[in-house]
């Protein structure tokens, strides 16, 4: 049986690569490296495509295309499997019913997720939900994209839906908590190359529940807007996630020039699968929350000094 070759134009559709990257990468890297057909157009055998279907999962991801592109196929699905686990992430395997979660959203039932998440809420409340049952899925459901198991957009659907189903208990916190809130007064955002914020989201729900005042910026914020909000917003607590995708090397940066920047008095709490592994990186004074639920923690300690 003849193997399929696959025109640049199937491969640009199969893998969200285009046609001027894969050009480039072809010249730059000696990767991929087409066929000719008939009328010398180029043609892209069966394992290239695969390949190149795990650097586009490595890169969304946040790897740079001169680590990965190179790399041969082994080494690829070595680098898939190893991202699929990062270091210091909440242990997925313990949450009950873990596989029914990542079928529900491979079947794009995204309503059944919702749905699920805010029975749970109702039953055990925000915080207990947040730290064994958020945090672990959301491990899980990266797992399962890097995988394969589901597809880009499955991973959005997830990601909208959870980022809803937060925000209205946030809101519903707010709405039935004491009239006046407490310190510290928190920023919560992520430094110019964190993309993912449900970390944030996440460490928001239990500076809800233990009223402080908040305010969010979103991901990927300036150092220089991060400092100046700070100081405009009489802010106590700069709260930082890095995602398991965060660079060593970024994490300390980020930190250190913030810490050269901030005035003094101020705190920067951060948390996220990056800042476990890289734990010994953390400059002198930054406060590591291990989980979630930490932060009630924190913020008593917090009080506690602010009182006295």
């Amino acid at each position: 049986m003849t193997e399929r070759k696959w025109a640049i134009a199937e491969v640009e559709r199969e893998t969200g690569l285009g046609k001027d990257t894969l050009r480039v990468w072809e010249r730059r890297y000696g990767f991929p490296q087409p066929q000719r057909d008939a009328l010398g157009e180029r043609s892209y055998p069966e394992d290239q495509l695969q390949r190149l279907r795990l650097v586009k999962r490595l890169l969304d991801a946040g790897q740079r295309p001169g680590k990965v592109v190179p790399l041969p196929l082994d080494a690829l699905q070595g680098l898939v499997k190893d991202m699929a686990e990062p270091a210091g992430s909440a242990e997925p395997s313990a949450m009950p019913d873990a596989e029914q979660w990542v079928q529900w959203l491979a079947s794009d039932q995204i309503d059944r997720i919702r749905q699920a998440l805010q029975q749970q809420m109702l039953r055990q409340g925000l915080g207990v939900v947040v730290d064994t049952l958020v945090a672990p899925l959301c491990v899980l459901v990266g797992q399962a994209w890097m995988q394969g198991r589901i597809s880009v957009y499955q991973e959005h659907l997830f990601t909208e839906a959870l980022q809803s189903v937060l925000r209205e208990a946030i809101a519903s916190v707010d709405a039935s908590g004491p009239a006046g809130q407490q310190g510290p007064r928190v920023l919560l955002t992520t430094t110019p190359s964190e993309q993912h914020g449900l970390g944030f989201l996440m460490a928001e729900c239990h500076f809800a529940l233990e009223a402080c005042p908040r305010f969010v910026l979103g991901t990927s914020t300036p150092l220089v807007d991060i400092v100046l909000a700070v100081s405009q917003l009489r802010i106590d607590v700069l709260a930082l996630s890095f995602s398991a995708y965060a660079s060593r090397r970024d994490l300390q940066e980020s930190l250190q020039q913030l810490q050269a920047q901030l005035p003094s008095g101020h705190e920067i709490w951060v948390g996220g699968a990056a800042a476990l592994a890289h734990e010994r990186a953390l400059p002198q004074g930054v406060v590591l929350m291990r989980q979630p639920g930490d932060v009630a923690a924190q913020v008593a300690r917090w009080r506690q000094r602010a009182g006295a």
